[in-house]
């Protein structure tokens, strides 16, 4: 609760400092491609959990991608630097579980999202660059996998790194990036690999 506290405090300056220079900043947002990488110890542990419950043997499957989107906000603090703050839905990851002893299957998703502070560091002009984004993200996922013969949490919260790469023309932004995961609980769900995405984005000054 505390580094999420920070963060929104920080990003309310971002919001309160771009009506300052409300000239040179910008929103941002588009659709975001999701690749989520989750080693198989991760669905194990799962797995584990629900033999625990009481069921013979478990086996668990989740999904290798999703769709999500951000939007957010960019101040210049100078020709070569902006930094970005906004809000990224990361899709929804779904985890298929299948038990014997009793025989029973289950599908359950659950929508991580993200809060990113990030600096924007760019080689070219304001129209036309090639950047490369680092900072942090507070992320949250809670959902829960629920049996005949009780449930499983599916949960984690953290404040992680965040890297990324693009390109700019015209305002249309195209970039990768990768949302680190290592808080606890990660590992029963999102992963600690993280997560990895491709951007498609559009920016307008306001």
């Amino acid at each position: 609760m505390k580094n999420i506290k920070i963060l929104l405090s920080l990003l309310g300056l971002l919001v309160l400092f771009s009506n300052v220079v409300k000239a040179e900043s910008y929103m941002y947002g588009g659709p975001k491609i999701f690749y989520y990488d989750v080693d198989q110890s991760d669905v194990d542990s799962l797995a584990t959990d629900l033999v625990n419950l009481g069921f013979s043997t478990a086996k668990v499957e989740a999904n290798e991608a999703g769709v999500g989107f951000d939007i957010g906000i960019g101040i210049p603090v100078s020709d070569a630097v902006d930094i970005e703050g906004g809000f990224v839905y990361m899709g929804e990851f779904e985890l298929t579980a299948t038990m014997t002893g009793p025989s029973e299957t289950v599908t359950v998703t659950s929508s991580a999202w993200s809060i990113p502070l990030v600096g924007k560091f760019k080689i070219g002009d304001s129209d036309a660059n090639i950047f490369a984004k680092a900072g942090g993200h507070y992320w949250k996922q809670n959902s829960d996998l629920t049996t005949s013969k009780g449930s499983a949490t599916m949960w984690g919260t953290g404040l992680d790194p965040v890297l990324g790469i693009g390109g700019e023309v015209g305002g249309l932004v195209v970039s990768y990036e990768h949302y680190s995961f290592s808080g606890v609980g990660a590992g029963a769900g999102i992963g600690e690999g993280g997560m990895s995405a491709l951007s498609l984005t559009w920016k307008s000054e306001f």
